[in-house]
């Protein structure tokens, strides 16, 4: 008679007991490094739209107003989301409300990415912003500034 061969019952709960130990060591390990990762989109389109701002002060002599479609602006639309949609943009005016009754061109702005989506758990970079200087800046979920995000 042939003796049968295969795992045991035990053999089989240990091998899962240790994949389970090693993924519950991975897991967050692998979304910090995924949220971490993911901040590069509001890098990328912030100084994708501090670029359009530059383009727009060399045609206008003048910075845009907003973000919108409207007169004065660039022509993104109501609401404004980096490409992967992690972080949404917002623009500000300076100085604010140069573009109302007032002919004063705009003469600077400050554009602020701000986490959303997937990345609105990230609380050690809630907000990144750069300005018409060139000047970066974050903040995190305590509204305290950072450097550890640019």
């Amino acid at each position: 008679m042939k003796k049968q061969q295969g795992f045991t019952l035990v053999e089989l709960m240990i091998v899962v007991a240790i994949v389970a130990i090693l993924a519950a060591i991975a897991m967050p390990s692998y979304s910090q490094y995924v949220t971490k990762s993911n901040r590069a989109d509001a890098k990328v389109a912030l100084m994708k739209y501090a670029q359009m701002q530059e383009s727009y002060f060399v045609q206008n002599m003048s910075y845009a107003k907003d973000l919108t479609t409207g007169a004065g602006g660039l022509g993104l639309g109501a609401t404004v989301t980096s490409e992967n949609g992690h972080y949404s943009i917002t623009m500000t005016e300076v100085p604010t409300n140069c573009a109302g009754t007032n002919v004063t061109p705009c003469t600077g702005y400050t554009l602020t990415a701000t986490r959303a989506g997937r990345q609105a758990n990230d609380d050690a970079c809630k907000t990144f912003t750069i300005d018409q200087l060139g000047i970066r800046a974050a903040t995190d979920a305590a509204n305290a500034a950072t450097t550890a995000c640019w």
